[in-house]
């Protein structure tokens, strides 16, 4: 795109867009748009390039730093998975894909266009991170309805960005209003849009024109759920019970069980006795954990989900009940009682199945992650097998739902954020 053309398509539009971050310095989106897509830009950078790492830690650190995100469990695993260490894990597996490729130069796909969902507070740095990791240019749209906890972050990135050239000179995060002239105007500049949200803000930004040789990769509304073997569950001692329902902790009750990969049923497998024993256990020794935390769920979420149960037992064949403060459970006995609707604030289903390969009855195209416990190897690949093919992206242990990882929704992120480029010598 030419210099006129990018100032042409954005001088009506600058004062309907905020720029959050990086700092005060270079803030003019206009110059920054030109500067990264006109005709003599700067070149990209390259994929974990020294500089972009160092970033990415000083990063980690701050966040770790600052006394807000450290006291968030959301905010302390995006920093952990931003430390060198970690970084280095996925340059070890970018540069696997370098040497298996000998044939296949990789470059960044040069200007990526985040919009980042309003409902999971950290998932717009893990995409960007990883972008920006790979060499690329980036401008991320957040919600104007955000919080502190992201306040904190771009507090952070425009810390670190007064002493890293990469991230201040090759990154903006903005936000503005629901307007489809900027988000049109963004997608012309980018040659990447990555879309995360529920279904319908995909179907809003999708019919927006993007730059003709942009690509486009986009995240819409998912379910989740749970595999629990009962007899194995029973089977467990008291200490390794409490780690396991603190990690479900973290499964269920961060982002107020509204992320895509939060679990919403917990299918247990085993006979009626050992299912219902089992539910019952595990619906204890989660209040208690709870407990030992001081874990109030808010008014908003009591309220939500106890609408959402009285809803349901008015369709379905289920039992509701309210013994617990923290969570309200169902046991449901009907696949009424299974609609993919999603209550958050701590709302747990629980349904009987008589062997795991019957989650492949069940699965979908709509649905994402599985968490488990008690399965071995085999019986997951085989369980991979049969929910993959109907939809289902990730199975994961319990306590992993909300981890990030480079492969999501079945997409490969390192593929998105990089080209390949075929040398072929004569």
């Amino acid at each position: 795109m030419s210099r006129a053309a990018v100032a042409s398509r954005w001088s009506a539009l600058d004062a309907r867009v905020e720029v959050l971050a990086p700092g005060s310095e270079g803030q003019d989106l206009i110059r920054f748009l030109d500067a990264t897509a006109s005709p003599g830009a700067t070149a990209p950078g390259t994929p974990f390039a020294a500089e972009r790492i160092d970033a990415i830690q000083a990063l980690s650190e701050a966040f770790l730093a600052n006394s807000e995100l450290r006291a968030d469990p959301a905010s302390v695993a995006v920093a952990y998975w931003m430390r060198r260490a970690q970084v280095a894990r996925h340059q070890a597996e970018f540069d696997r894909r370098v040497r298996a490729e000998d044939s296949l130069v990789r470059v960044p796909v040069g200007r990526v266009f985040h919009v980042a969902p309003a409902n999971v507070d950290t998932l717009f740095l893990y995409s960007w991170a990883l972008a920006f990791l790979c060499g690329n240019a980036n401008v991320v749209r957040l919600s104007q309805d955000r919080g502190s906890i992201v306040d904190a972050m771009l507090g952070a990135i425009r810390e670190v960005a007064l002493s890293h050239p990469s991230l201040r000179d090759r990154n903006r995060f903005v936000t503005y209003a629901h307007e489809d002239q900027v988000t049109t105007a963004l997608s012309a500049w980018c040659s990447h849009r990555v879309v995360w949200g529920g279904d319908e803000t995909v179907a809003t930004v999708r019919r927006l024109p993007l730059h003709p040789h942009a690509s486009e990769r986009t995240f819409g509304s998912k379910f989740s759920y749970s595999a629990f073997s009962a007899a194995r569950f029973l089977a467990t001692d008291p200490g390794a019970r409490e780690r396991l329902v603190a990690a479900l902790f973290n499964d269920l009750f961060w982002f107020d069980q509204m992320a895509c990969s939060s679990p919403h049923i917990l299918f247990w497998v085993g006979s009626e006795s050992e299912s219902e024993a089992a539910a019952s256990a595990l619906e204890a020794s989660l209040q208690a954990d709870l407990d030992r935390r001081g874990f109030v769920p808010s008014a908003a979420s009591a309220v939500q989900r106890r609408a959402f149960a009285f809803e349901l037992a008015a369709d379905a064949d289920v039992r509701v009940s309210f013994a617990r403060p923290g969570f309200v459970s169902v046991q449901v006995r009907d696949q009424q009682g299974l609609v993919r609707e999603v209550s958050g604030g701590g709302l747990i289903r629980h349904a009987r199945i008589g062997a795991l390969h019957e989650l492949a009855g069940f699965a979908r195209e709509s649905d994402q992650t599985v968490t488990h416990f008690g399965f071995d190897a085999p019986e997951l690949t085989v369980l991979a097998e049969a929910v993959g093919a109907r939809g289902v992206d990730r199975i994961v242990p319990v306590g992993e739902a909300l981890a990030f990882d480079t492969v999501w929704d079945g997409f490969d992120l390192i593929d998105d954020f990089t080209r390949r480029v075929r040398v072929k010598p004569a």
